[in-house]
């Protein structure tokens, strides 16, 4: 039997996975696999869908990106200011 590494996250309080496969997130990469665990991404994974749908998000435009990336950071509770996301909350279903 292995030792998996844990994270203490930020977003649940609790010892999680780390996550290992790429984000492709550039500098913000570091900070997200130290502070989040991996089903705490999982369930980003999921409300990134929303964000992009819900807020019709071009991510081929900058301003696209800064709010998905945006969005993140206040989900993840990575030191982000609160965001409006009610419009997001309406909707949201955990995967099980």
């Amino acid at each position: 039997m292995t030792d998996t590494q844990q994270v203490q996250c930020v977003k649940c309080g609790k010892a999680g996975d780390v996550i290992t496969e790429p984000l492709y997130l550039g500098r913000l990469e570091a900070e997200v696999k130290s502070k989040v665990c991996k089903n705490c991404w999982k369930a980003w994974e999921a409300m990134r869908v929303m964000v992009i749908n819900e807020y019709q998000v071009n991510l081929g435009d900058e301003s696209g990106r800064e709010l998905v990336k945006n969005q993140m950071k206040a989900f993840l509770n990575l030191g982000q200011q609160p965001m409006d996301t009610s419009k997001l909350e309406q909707n949201y279903r955990p995967i099980q």
